[in-house]
């Protein structure tokens, strides 16, 4: 992004021109941050994961104070879905002028400011601030982000909610967690061979990579001789997949498959596996190298898992329209 497009930006409120990129200068990041919470007139909605949260908290404190004080002296409506945990409740309570939701272990973050621009901070390392964002105003990206925005609010806990289910969180039992590596073996080829209608993943390249080379994922040949739609979304490598269905599958076949990648869009550390829109499996490494998984199929958890892949899905999409538009 060229210094004479970023004026006109901030110029216009960030409504023209019209332009979806990946910034990767930190100065440019924090000035947009900043210029939209100046600019905001109406509503800013934002989605914090943990890595996001840490990072306002310790390097964004002014853009916290900004919002703040946006929202008493100007009536702008600030709402935020987090995580809400024991740890940074005394945080989130210092906000008294947000509206605040929480979901359990959302993994992601993105900002809408006014329904006229958004934008996701990159982080490539957990103990760094984001090195790269992905900027867009486009209004057909607006739109659809907008929606899924309002879909995660919809599903969230309401912050006096979630107090209280922190108050007795103890006995609370969201997820089943599996930590025996033959246990873990079994519930992937379980649920991927019960599959009825539809197979999602979303997915670091390595742990995926990792889960088709030691054959703990079953073969797909049997599920799209079934009917059944699979939809796969890496970090980056894609083309391993691509090449490796396509040598095996027939072209009728490959309609039902989508692979998509991020790229330059964020990297996962994690593996989500979702079935029918009911259950989830979600799979990372621990520090020795051991796989852990949790399963779920708490209706709430599985739609924010589905969502979260079609908001990657949509900035896939767009900034491929725009390397499209530009070629």
């Amino acid at each position: 992004m060229d210094d004479t497009v970023f004026q006109q930006l901030k110029e216009s409120r960030f409504q023209y021109p019209e332009i979806t990129q990946v910034i990767s200068s930190p100065e440019k990041m924090l000035e947009i941050g900043l210029s939209a919470l100046t600019n905001v007139k109406d509503r800013f909605d934002v989605v914090w994961d943990r890595l996001m949260f840490d990072f306002v908290w310790n390097y964004f404190r002014e853009g916290i104070n900004l919002a703040e004080r946006r929202a008493k002296e100007n009536d702008v409506k600030f709402r935020l879905i987090t995580e809400v945990t024991k740890e940074n409740l005394e945080n989130l309570n210092s906000l008294k002028h947000h509206e605040i939701r929480h979901i359990n272990s959302i993994r992601t973050n993105f900002a809408i400011m006014d329904e006229t621009s958004y934008m996701v901070q990159i982080f490539h390392k957990e103990d760094e601030p984001p090195s790269q964002a992905f900027f867009s105003n486009s209004r057909s990206l607006l739109e659809n982000q907008q929606v899924l925005f309002n879909r995660l609010w919809n599903i969230a806990t309401p912050l006096p909610y979630r107090l209280k289910e922190i108050e007795y969180q103890e006995k609370l039992n969201y997820l089943r967690i599996i930590t025996d590596q033959n246990e873990i073996r079994n519930e992937i080829s379980s649920l991927v061979s019960q599959v009825a209608n539809e197979l999602t993943i979303f997915s670091s390249f390595e742990i995926l990579h990792n889960i088709f080379e030691s054959g703990i994922l079953p073969g797909l040949h049997p599920l799209i001789e079934k009917g059944i739609k699979i939809k796969i979304l890496v970090d980056n490598n894609c083309n391993y997949f691509q090449i490796k269905i396509n040598s095996n599958t027939n072209s009728k076949a490959q309609d039902l498959i989508q692979i998509g990648c991020l790229n330059n869009l964020g990297i996962f550390n994690e593996m989500i596996l979702i079935t029918d829109s009911k259950y989830v499996l979600q799979l990372r490494y621990d520090n020795d190298n051991r796989m852990i998984a949790s399963f779920t199929n708490e209706k709430h958890k599985v739609q924010v898992q589905e969502i979260m892949y079609e908001k990657y899905l949509n900035e896939i999409k767009s900034l491929d329209m725009v390397k499209t538009n530009q070629a």
